[in-house]
């Protein structure tokens, strides 16, 4: 007779094998094979913890610091509130131009604790279709009623509101709030926010002006904006934006994420967010190693890695769509960018670049890749929409020109390839 673990196991196994076989399966590489890579993978974009960086300017706040404890040892509704992390989140505030700021173990402890406490009954939120789990976890948990959005569509956003606002009384007459959630730069697509349109469409449709715009800049903190400040100080719509998320696992190097807010948002998710009422604070490790990064992203060393960042990223974009081939590559569909049209209209670039391969062909042009000792994302439905898996490469400041040229060739290599083959050359 089978126990309980085992039949749990059996299911479990059952539900992977599935996954194999659709080739969907995630297993993590190990330590030891991305020792040989070179990464075009990882969200390190401004190589701050790959370069060392990072390490050297933490050992700096270590040194100023020499009687830290390294963990916090409580909640921070107890005595977990240390006063290093009062003073980061007062200095991160004032950076980011908030009035308050409030730090997390994590971007997504932070995105479900605001989704989950903050909008009241009665409230809606509308979201990009495009935003990230954690907001829809968040929202799961919450009491608002939620609708999504077309991505990127201030039409559709427009379209939505309007809904909301003729089918109930209490938003048309200004009584409940209307939350808009977005991101800066989307992890998967590589593109920006429409901010100043979906601004405007906000305005327009609700009048009273009962709305609240949230921005995620998980990919945009320190890679743009007046010192790395981010993705809405960049356009200096601070105060259009009442909730920003500031996270330091990507181009920031460590980990951890920062709530810009008020102080009655900041005391309501002290109060009521089960993630941190029934959380140990942030540890002294944590906070240190986010200082040390707005120390280096201050800079003159973080200004000119923002700078090689965005040279790397129009080099590689550069290289792609003026390679020979590219034209009859698109044309017969082995590989889709869904941001050529946008790469080159701005002052600024996500690191992110999605290659969509042809339905089916995302993990060959990987192991393409691979083979030449470079790592790539391979990404699958349901993270992306299905029939769009794709190769994500992420551009950093220490990737160098021959590394992207390189990249770039074997990419349209393999595109030929394709198009040798039976079936493909007469389409």
């Amino acid at each position: 007779m089978s126990s309980g673990l085992e039949i749990l196991c059996h299911k479990l196994e059952e539900t992977m094998a599935l996954r194999r076989e659709k080739g969907r399966l995630i297993e993590p590489p190990s330590p030891g094979k991305l020792k040989d890579m070179i990464d075009f993978s990882s969200n390190d974009s401004l190589s701050l913890s790959t370069s060392g960086a990072l390490t050297r300017a933490f050992l700096r706040q270590l040194q100023l610091h020499p009687g830290f404890t390294v963990g916090s040892t409580s909640s921070r509704i107890l005595d977990g509130t240390k006063q290093y992390l009062l003073d980061l989140e007062r200095d991160i505030a004032k950076f980011h131009r908030a009035e308050a700021a409030m730090f997390f173990n994590s971007g997504y402890d932070a995105n479900v604790a605001v989704w989950s406490t903050i909008p009241q009954p009665g409230d809606f939120v509308v979201y990009d279709e495009y935003v990230h789990a954690s907001i829809h976890d968040g929202m799961r948990r919450g009491r608002a009623n939620t609708m999504t959005f077309r991505h990127n569509d201030p039409n559709a956003l427009k379209l939505c509101l309007e809904t909301i606002r003729s089918e109930n009384v209490d938003v048309s007459e200004g009584n409940q709030v209307v939350f808009i959630a977005l991101e800066s730069f989307y992890s998967m697509d590589g593109d920006a926010a429409a901010v100043v349109e979906l601004l405007e469409a906000a305005h327009s449709t609700l009048p009273l002006k009962n709305f609240i715009f949230s921005i995620d800049e998980a990919h945009s903190n320190g890679i743009i904006g007046p010192d790395g400040s981010g993705f809405i100080c960049e356009y200096g719509l601070e105060d259009q934006f009442p909730i920003r998320l500031q996270t330091y696992g990507k181009g920031m190097g460590s980990t951890g994420a920062a709530l810009l807010c008020n102080e009655t948002i900041k005391s309501g998710l002290i109060n009521y967010a089960r993630g941190v009422v029934f959380s140990t604070a942030p540890s002294f490790v944590s906070a240190a190693a986010v200082r040390a990064a707005y120390d280096i992203i201050a800079s003159d060393e973080g200004k000119n890695r923002r700078r090689r960042l965005q040279e790397n990223v129009r080099h590689f974009y550069h290289r792609l769509t003026s390679h020979a081939k590219w034209p009859e590559v698109k044309r017969k569909g082995i590989l889709y960018l869904p941001t050529e049209k946008s790469w080159g209209s701005g002052p600024f670039q996500s690191p992110i670049v999605p290659i969509v391969p042809r339905p089916g062909l995302a993990v060959d042009l990987g192991k393409h890749l691979e083979a030449a000792k470079y790592w790539v994302n391979t990404v699958h439905y349901p993270i992306v929409p299905k029939n769009m898996d794709r190769i994500r490469i992420v551009l950093h400041t220490d990737n160098d020109i021959r590394q992207i040229d390189h990249v770039v060739e074997l990419i349209m290599e393999w595109a030929m390839k394709q198009m040798g083959r039976k079936g493909i050359a007469k389409l």
